[in-house]
């Protein structure tokens, strides 16, 4: 089967979208091959993930040798576009320098090879990691083959090398597009951003129009007129002779007059009351009718993220970081590392009829009542890429009851969802019978009420039927209501009839579920960078979380206003839209790489360039007038724009220098008072000391700024409880006085019990001694750009570095002293002795 060839470089790649003539590969070689240095040697698989990479260990054996990459082996320059702006828009990637051990050894094990699988992820961002890693070893004489694993299984793991295929470079095309329309706009936009705003302000061509919907949403909201209306609910009893069950029931009043009830105010509601009170009512119809609700297809990517946050109030990207390790592989008492799910970015909801014969067999065996004659079919959204299953089990017979305990509770809950999604999605419909009954007044009042019974519970059963208070399919929901027999004509009473007081209400601000959707529903962006996207647009302190909902900062309504007004094209819907319906149209094979950037780019440039000179506003520079008189002097206040947000500043500036945070009510601008708790004052100058707030949050300033300039953490910040005993603590480094436990932005820390007249710190200790034969030095906790990793306290002398927090657990395989936690949330442990088979590589 043929591979093309990848493109030559030895550190750096330079890719425009030409196309070389690919290079021959032999299909299934034989076992017999020998290596590239002429012996021979082992299958080496290459994968992204070291969890992955166990997972494959585990099921393939000693004959194969699986080496994980850790993501993206080669990126575009950090300092730099690294985009030929001027021909073709030629890509310019180089190996990422913290992965050149990587690469090294990757190198090292292929020359041993006797064949060789690139086995990243099935999606863009997989294939151009292929790609990179094809590009680096085409010294070697051997074929470099494609596998997909779409399911870690040993029968997917099986079948996917016995059908080895080529690098999809369509995909990679595709996924060049993309890196390059967001470098293009991440790189020109945002230094404009700090040179007007702030800096470290970024834009994104995606991220940017989510803030925009949220920002709109909360113009909606703010512009929205409240407006009064009244319901009016009454009791009814039928007439005739008893039983009746139940014996009374509510109805609604539904027409005055043959006219929907209008009732704006409390005055209308009680006038139709006393109406009503005097009214006699008959049964003017019964309708009874059958009502189906089906199941829900299988998870797709974003239906995933938006029923882990309704269901599980998991973050779309803690959800996206759970289904990973479901994919990739978690650890079984008595198995090993066992894949559970199916790959968890996918946007079809088809399943493959072996797995739906699966999940028939297994409720053919346990709800036999519930199975109907033939699989549901569901039908995929128009244009959505269709090259993976719907997310699903990997084994339906591995039920959530039957890894209760023995997984994670987190990755228990995501696999719950996915199974029975999944499993109910092959299910029975559930079948009511709706009743609605039409009460006629003689005074011209017309009251509706409606019931619910469940005939059949369907895939309901799956769940309980007590979960019925979902909404149905087609917008009817709660739970069943039954009424009393009734039949036309039938005389009722109505015993009671109490009016209701409501106002409409805003469209709501969006949740992480409804963002998403909302995304989705404007084609913008694609299901696999949703949590990316949520989760940038926090970090860069565009929106916030009030009670779960999105708001938008200060900052991120003043950035949205100035792109919107900036760039009209990049920041609108459709047109992002647009743009990601003809990146599918690369991978498609329909447009070229050059050409989709090329058309983007020329607008762009031209809207760029304008803004540059003079186009968009300078915040820094921009002084509002407002009718606020200033505390001090009596000027007028006018609004600015500091590096933390808007605020009020005196208009008599220099000789004035009040400022004031505040707050817009109504419309109206009101100057939030500085508070000064009680007993804390200046240590320098001994003035009150008065709440302000910063970047970081709020914090205590001398009430004499700009003369006294002392600040203090604020609230304050409690010393932390550490396994350090009280007595062990090591003296200041500077002074040799004793030191004190703190804490900082990066958590707990030593200082010197003197400050600030003496400012020595040192980490905390560990207590865990440097494994490098003869250092002498321990282990202590290190903030990089990354953030914590922990390192030998002799640093540069020794320079032994560990990614993951060390764990007092000796390695049960190797008696290694402790153990290694990869991740903050993570329950595995791993050794990091590199000779040990249960190591993790460190950097």
């Amino acid at each position: 089967m043929a591979a093309k060839k990848p493109e030559k470089t030895t550190k750096r790649t330079t890719t425009s979208g030409t196309r070389k003539k690919p290079a021959a590969s032999g299909r299934g070689s034989s076992s017999k091959t020998k290596g590239a240095d002429g012996g021979s040697g082992k299958t080496l698989i290459i994968v992204e993930s070291p969890t992955k990479a166990r997972t494959l260990s585990r099921v393939l054996g000693s004959a194969y040798q699986v080496k994980a990459s850790v993501g993206h082996v080669k990126d575009l320059p950090p300092s730099r576009l690294g985009i030929d702006l001027d021909h073709d828009f030629a890509m310019e990637f180089e190996v990422n320098p913290d992965k050149k051990k990587i690469l090294s050894e990757i190198r090292s094990q292929a020359r041993l090879a006797r064949e060789i699988y690139l086995a990243s992820d099935p999606d863009r961002e997989g294939e151009a990691i292929a790609y990179h890693i094809a590009s680096e070893l085409e010294s070697l004489s051997l074929p470099l083959k494609r596998v997909l694993f779409h399911e870690l299984t040993e029968g997917g793991i099986r079948t996917a090398l016995e059908e080895p295929g080529e690098i999809d470079f369509r995909k990679v095309e595709a996924q060049k597009a993309r890196r390059a329309l967001d470098r293009i706009v991440g790189y020109t936009i945002s230094p404009l951003l700090w040179d007007r705003v702030r800096r470290g302000l970024s834009a994104g061509r995606v991220q940017s129009v989510a803030v925009r919907l949220v920002c709109d949403r909360e113009e909606e909201i703010r512009r929205f007129v409240r407006e009064e209306y009244w319901t009016i609910d009454a009791m009814f009893e039928p007439t005739g002779p008893p039983p009746r069950v139940p014996p009374s029931f509510m109805a609604r009043l539904d027409r005055i007059k043959g006219e929907k009830p209008v009732l704006s105010d409390e005055s209308s509601a009680r006038e139709a009351v006393d109406r009503i009170r005097n009214e006699s009512f008959v049964v003017g119809s019964v309708a009874q009718t059958d009502k189906k609700r089906n199941p829900y297809p299988p998870l797709t990517t974003s239906r995933l993220q938006q029923d882990a946050a309704n269901r599980l109030r998991f973050s779309a990207k803690k959800t996206m970081m759970l289904a990973q390790r479901l994919y990739e592989g978690v650890d079984l008492p008595g198995v090993g590392p066992v894949g559970l799910i199916t790959y968890m970015r996918t946007d079809s909801v088809r399943v493959s009829p072996e797995a739906a014969e699966t999940a028939r067999a297994w409720i053919r065996s346990r709800h036999p009542d519930q199975l109907p004659s033939r699989s549901p079919s569901y039908r995929n959204k128009k244009g959505i890429q269709d090259a993976h299953e719907a997310i699903r089990p990997t084994d339906v017979t591995r039920s959530p009851e039957s890894l209760k305990g023995s997984i994670d509770p987190d990755l228990f809950k995501v696999y719950d969802l996915i199974w029975k999604t999944f499993v109910e999605s092959q299910m029975a419909p559930a079948h009511y019978l709706q009743t609605t009954v039409l009460l006629e007044g003689d005074r011209g009042d017309q009251f509706r009420a409606t019931g619910r019974i469940l005939k059949d519970p369907g895939f309901l059963v799956l769940r309980g039927v007590q979960e019925m208070a979902e909404p149905d399919a087609d917008g009817g929901g709660g739970q069943d209501r039954i009424l009393p027999p009734l039949v036309e004509g039938e005389s009722v009473r109505a015993t009671g009839a109490e009016p209701a007081q409501h106002f409409t209400e805003p469209p709501p601000r969006y949740t992480e579920a409804s963002l998403i959707k909302e995304l989705e529903d404007k084609g913008i962006g694609r299901p696999s960078t949703y949590a990316t996207i949520l989760s940038t647009i926090q970090e860069r302190e565009y929106v916030e979380k009030k009670e779960a909902r999105f708001s938008p900062t200060d900052l991120g309504k003043s950035v949205n206003r100035l792109l919107v007004d900036s760039f009209p094209d990049l920041m609108s819907v459709k047109f992002t839209a647009r743009m990601e319906e003809e990146l599918d149209q690369v991978e498609e094979g329909g447009r070229g790489y050059r050409d989709v950037v090329g058309d983007f780019y020329g607008p762009f440039h031209l809207e760029l360039e304008k803004a540059k000179k003079g186009g968009m506003t300078n915040l820094k520079k921009l002084e509002e007038p407002t009718d606020v008189p200033c505390p001090s002097c009596g000027s007028m206040m006018v609004k600015k724009w500091g590096r933390n947000g808007s605020y009020l500043a005196c208009s008599s500036y220099p000789s004035c220098r009040t400022s004031r945070n505040y707050v817009e009510e109504g419309g109206k601008i009101r100057i939030v008072e500085e508070e000064t708790p009680d007993g804390e004052v200046c240590p320098v100058c001994s003035a009150p000391m008065t709440i302000k707030k910063g970047r970081f949050g709020t914090f205590l300033a001398c009430s004499r700024y700009p003369e006294c300039k002392t600040t203090k953490p604020w609230p304050p910040k409690a010393e932390v409880a550490v396994a350090v005993p009280e007595g062990e603590l090591p003296l200041c480094p500077e002074c040799s006085s004793p030191m004190a436990l703190k804490r900082g932005r990066f958590g707990t820390f030593l200082a010197c019990s003197r400050y600030p007249e003496c400012k020595g710190t040192r980490p905390l200790p560990t207590g865990l001694t440097c494994p490098v034969s003869g250092c002498g030095g321990e282990l202590v906790p290190r903030r990089g750009k990354r953030g914590t990793f922990y390192g030998c306290s002799r640093y540069p002398e020794c320079t032994y570095l560990l990614n993951g927090e060390p764990v007092r657990d000796p390695c049960p395989v190797c008696g290694f002293a402790y153990r290694v936690r990869p991740g903050k949330k993570s329950e595995d442990l791993v050794c990091p002795n590199e000779a040990c088979s249960d190591a993790v590589p460190r950097s």
